[in-house]
């Protein structure tokens, strides 16, 4: 019996030091984490929930680091059977398509892939929602454009190549000339002189769609401002056009719904078709995150305009741009947004 009684003491005495210690080891967590709230939390669009860090150092704007420094990038989760593209589509540009200051209250500089670029004749979303704001549009927009550089672009300003939203940024700031935009409305309106990018009062950002094609890697694990990440690409434009128009407001669109084909055999749409590093709806999410990051403005193409599969064929011509019905769903959504944002500032 005392045998025993003696063999229970130990066993007390051990879960006592236990005890003691993991609390320790709590209490120590807690010191550590005392910044953490649920400011830090953040649930994207994919239903990740992430903890808000700190991005590492912003690279300089008049350069970027060398790829040595990034560090090599992830492997794609998937290898996709079967290829997409693009589907490709004619550009019409007419005299509504703006280059020189008329005078209105606004100045919105829409920067982005095709979904901006194509229909530059009046119909497009650009036009459309300058018109509902009574705004002066310069639309920068370029076809075929992801937000990242693409690994085979020369990423040096005195070498620079890549007409991606980098790319672009960099033009606005004057860090590069605009000689890579060669053929494109953008460099119009870059070499017009007539634009005042200091001025903006919003800079309305839309890539995701050709950096899902091309099978983009959406983050990092080396550097919060790889250019060649999505991720990546979104925070050194915001970062930098901050930096550049500190009272310009900017946005952050996500990519819209889409179908896929090849050929005429549907294969998947923005929940479904994974081509390397996620899906459609996977990128959406990120541009999200990175929105409420930088403290910026998001607008949801993907969810908020409504467009899914029962309706795709009334808002996208192709499965991936979107009909003039879909341009004007999407204009108006995003020039509601817009004015609601300058009501606030006014009130």
């Amino acid at each position: 019996m005392k045998r025993r009684k003696k063999r229970v003491g130990i066993y007390l005495a051990f879960i006592l030091l236990a005890i003691s210690v993991m609390g320790c080891a709590a209490e120590e967590s807690r010191e550590e984490n005392t910044e953490l709230s649920a400011d830090n939390v953040i649930i994207t669009e994919t239903g990740e929930t992430l903890i808000k860090q700190q991005p590492t150092a912003e690279p300089k704007t008049t350069d970027t680091p060398a790829v040595e420094e990034w560090g090599e990038l992830p492997a794609p989760d998937v290898v996709p059977e079967v290829e997409i593209r693009e589907p490709e589509q004619e550009q019409v540009i007419t005299e509504a398509d703006q280059i020189s200051p008329s005078g209105s209250e606004l100045q919105i500089v829409f920067l982005g892939d095709s979904i901006f670029d194509n229909n530059r004749d009046g119909s497009g979303i650009p036009y459309l929602t300058s018109v509902a704001c009574n705004a002066d549009c310069y639309n920068l927009a370029i076809g075929g454009t992801c937000a990242a550089i693409e690994l085979t672009e020369q990423y040096e300003n005195e070498n620079w190549t890549s007409k991606s939203l980098v790319g672009m940024v960099k033009a606005i700031r004057g860090d590069i000339p605009t000689d890579v935009f060669e053929g494109t409305r953008a460099k119009e309106i870059l070499d017009s002189g007539e634009v005042d990018f200091k001025n903006t009062d919003y800079f309305v950002i839309e890539y995701g769609m050709n950096d899902f094609f091309r099978a983009t890697p959406l983050t990092s694990d080396f550097s919060d401002y790889d250019i060649r990440t999505y991720v990546g690409a979104l925070r050194y434009a915001v970062s930098n056009l901050k930096d550049y128009a500190n009272d310009a407001t900017i946005i952050l669109c996500g990519p819209n719904f889409a179908q896929f084909y090849a050929g005429d055999r549907f294969i998947g749409d923005g929940q479904s078709l994974n081509t390397g590093y996620g899906t459609l709806f996977n990128y959406a999410g990120k541009c999200q995150y990175v929105a409420r990051e930088q403290q910026v403005h998001f607008f949801d193409a993907y969810l908020d305009l409504g467009i899914d599969a029962y309706n795709a064929d009334e808002y996208l011509e192709d499965g991936v741009h979107l009909s003039e019905a879909g341009r004007h769903l999407y204009a108006d959504a995003l020039a509601n947004k817009i004015l609601e944002i300058e009501e606030t500032k006014n009130n």
